[in-house]
């Protein structure tokens, strides 16, 4: 009959203790980290305009990572705000590069954002400084509402060859300060 020490089973009973009580945590994260991959996934594939995207998903405790390519920059934005909107997302890396099939030059980029700050009239009145340098583009301005800065970012990612956007934006003061005695 062997005879065991106090000091061999209580490694013994800490690796019992890890095994009942911390291992399910453990699984739990893993199966977390499962779940958000899936759900990112599963919208990525209801966006038609992410259909040709080739887009890994990395997820460890609600951080997520995402690499890989995509046609659009629009594609890059939309990938990201589908992992931000999911439950149990804590951060998110978006390493997601744009390659166009067709790439337009800067000359053309800058030609059709400034056709976009014309076409779209809460534009009209604003001063803006464009510039595009391999595909990098960068726009400088006064905005009359903090929505306008987003919709000319999506406007001008929905541009073939964009592959970054710059918005420095003053906002335009409308409401006067009082006026002192």
């Amino acid at each position: 009959m062997r005879y065991y020490s106090k000091l061999t089973t209580i490694p013994f009973i800490g690796t019992a203790l890890f095994l009942v009580f911390l291992l399910p945590i453990f699984q739990a994260l893993a199966s977390n980290n499962d779940t958000i991959r899936q759900h990112i996934k599963k919208m990525a594939t209801e966006h038609s305009i992410l259909s040709n995207s080739q887009v890994t998903i990395y997820v460890e405790n609600g951080f997520v990572l995402l690499t890989g390519t995509v046609q659009l920059y629009l594609q890059k934005m939309a990938f990201e705000q589908i992992a931000w909107k999911t439950t149990g997302v804590t951060e998110v890396e978006n390493e997601i590069e744009v390659k166009s099939e067709f790439p337009l030059s800067d000359t053309t980029i800058e030609r059709k954002v400034r056709m976009t700050l014309m076409d779209c009239e809460c534009f009209h009145g604003g001063k803006y400084i464009i510039t595009v340098s391999k595909g990098v583009v960068s726009v400088t301005g006064v905005f009359f509402h903090p929505h306008d800065v987003q919709i000319l970012k999506r406007q001008i990612a929905e541009i073939e060859g964009v592959v970054d956007i710059n918005i420095h934006a003053t906002p335009l003061i409308t409401e006067r300060p009082e006026s002192r005695p």
